[in-house]
Formats: structure tokens, sequence, C-alpha cells
């Protein structure tokens, strides 16, 4: 069974880096980090770790027209564009199953950072061969699209413990284990998903493409001026953005409210420089808008749970 590489699937950039028969990874071209390691578990099915750290946006592969895609994000956010411009985030910890109509046109990552794992069934290629061996585990592959109303809306859960234990597995197995340990998984994999209903299924929520834009800009105004106490209700009013609005999808964008990110942003800036500089704490905590070191001292304790000068003397 050899695996194809289709290059429209990942765009001009993206080249193949290293290949054998069964596996493949490529590198997207991105700005940053983009790795993408595919294997080819049967026919029709294959797998893949998604790896990123890049601020780009990528297109998503040209898929065929019955496709199944199971994606669960292990870190990060994974963030999915639809062709009518509504957007999509699977939080960390979290697995979609989308069909061929829910599939996103593309993706990127509000964290920059994302580590996820896929399983791609592509119905029309999965052979007699490969039936025969998932009913052997009373898998249905024609069932399941059906089973889950995936033609209705998409899939998305938490994993149970089971299959929680599972993606642990299959993580830790990455780039030591065979193609053979990851066909195993796969079966187990998918006799738990055959098992799914779509009553215990979370809702998905979408939000508008000019929405979010206008969240990122507000987003971007934030962290360009660390050292200012910058008015939310003055920079949603000048975008004619309610602010309850604003903290519904800063929310879905960037997993917290802006508050407690921008609280952990200015703190990871400020161990940095704790950890790097011998700038005085003092001068760090007027640099990120605090107006004594008293109040930057309880806010780096929140996040980090070690005052400042305890975490310059431990990283010295």
């Amino acid at each position: 069974m050899n695996i194809h590489y289709n290059q429209s699937w990942y765009g001009e950039k993206a080249e193949v880096i290293k290949k054998n028969q069964n596996y493949f990874v490529i590198n997207y071209g991105c700005k940053g980090k983009g790795i993408v390691s595919n294997y080819n578990l049967f026919d029709g099915i294959s797998c893949c770790f998604l790896d990123f750290d890049t601020e780009e946006v990528m297109p998503s592969q040209k898929f065929n027209p019955d496709i199944i895609s199971i994606v669960h994000c292990h870190t990060g956010r994974y963030e999915c564009e639809f062709s009518n411009h509504q957007i999509f985030y699977l939080s960390e910890g979290y697995f979609s199953i989308m069909g061929t109509k829910y599939l996103p046109i593309s993706f990127s990552f509000p964290l920059k950072k994302c580590y996820a794992f896929s399983l791609v069934i592509d119905k029309h290629e999965v052979s007699q061969n490969t039936k025969n061996i998932l009913k052997m585990f009373n898998i249905d592959i024609d069932n399941l699209s059906e089973k889950l109303a995936l033609d209705e809306k998409g899939y998305l859960s938490q994993p149970s413990s089971d299959l929680k234990h599972l993606f642990s597995e299959i993580y830790s197995a990455k780039d030591k284990e065979k193609i053979e340990y990851f066909r195993i998984k796969a079966l187990e994999f998918l006799y738990h998903i055959a098992s799914l209903s779509r009553h215990n299924k979370s809702d998905f929520k979408y939000y508008d493409k000019k929405y979010i834009q206008f969240a990122k800009e507000i987003h971007n105004s934030m962290i360009e001026h660390l050292d200012e106490k910058i008015s939310l209700k003055q920079l949603t009013a000048e975008k004619d953005f309610n602010l309850s609005l604003f903290h519904k999808v800063f929310t879905q964008i960037y997993g917290d409210t802006p508050y407690a990110y921008m609280k952990k942003y200015k703190m990871n800036i400020a161990a940095n420089e704790l950890k790097n500089t011998d700038r005085k704490i003092n001068e760090i905590a007027m640099s990120l808008g605090y107006s004594n070191a008293s109040k930057f001292s309880i806010a780096f304790h929140s996040v980090y749970s070690i005052l400042p000068k305890d975490y310059r003397k431990q990283n010295n």
C-alpha cells in the first residue's frame, strides 16, 4: 500500500521533507513552524499530527466528496473558517468530527502554537478489504455519518476517559512506534467513535468573520500598548462592536477573557525579562502598565505561584 502525496492538498509552499512507503512529513512553508506528519493506515484511512507555531492562515486540503474528518486539539487552539465565512474554534482537549459539508476552507492558530491529531476517512477510497477489517470490530463507516448526523452539523465533544487515555497513547507514540501500532490504535479509536451518539455532543459555536476580525484588531491594540490602560469600552465603541459580544468572541478566539488573557500575556513577558535580563522589577512592572512593583508582584504570583524576585533567583 503506497501513500500518495498531492501537492494541491497542501499549497504551493509545502514540500515533503521525509517519506517512506506508509508515511510522509510535510513542511507547510509558513513563517515559523508548520509540520504535518501523515500515516497511511488503511486504504482510505489516514492519520496525521499537526505541529504548528505560526500566525499564518493556511488553506485546507481539497477534499474528495465523501470525507469524515476527526480532529483532536492537544495544545493550543484550532481556528477553522468555512465557506460561509463563519468561524469555529476547537479548544484544547476537545475533539470534533466533521463531514465534507462542514469541512473548513482554511485553518489558523490564534495562540500561534497548536499540536493536534487528525484521523481522515475518505469513504470513496475505503476498499472492501478495509471494510472487512473494520467489520471484524463492528465498525460501519457507511453508517457513521448518519448516526452522528454529520450532514446536519459537526460533532463536538470532550473525550471520555477511555478516549482521553487513547489520545495520550497516540501522542506518546509519535516518532517512536511503527505503522502497525497506529493501525491498531486507529481501529481502537474508531471502535469508540462508532459507539458515540449525536445526543452526547456539545453545541458548535460559530461567529461571523467580521466580529472575529474586530476582536483580533482590538487584541492587537491591547498588546501593542502594554504600558497603557486601554478602555475596552472605547475600543469596541470605535468599531460599533457590542462590548458583551466582544467578550464572548474574544474568549472563543483566545480561550480566556480579555482581562485573564492579558494578565497571562504580560506575565509571560515578565518571566522572560526576569530570567534573561538584569532589568529592575519596578522597571518591568512599569513597562507592562503596572503603577508599582507591589501590584505587579501580586499579578505575577497569581499566574506563576511565585514572587518575581524569587522567580529570578530560581532561574539564575
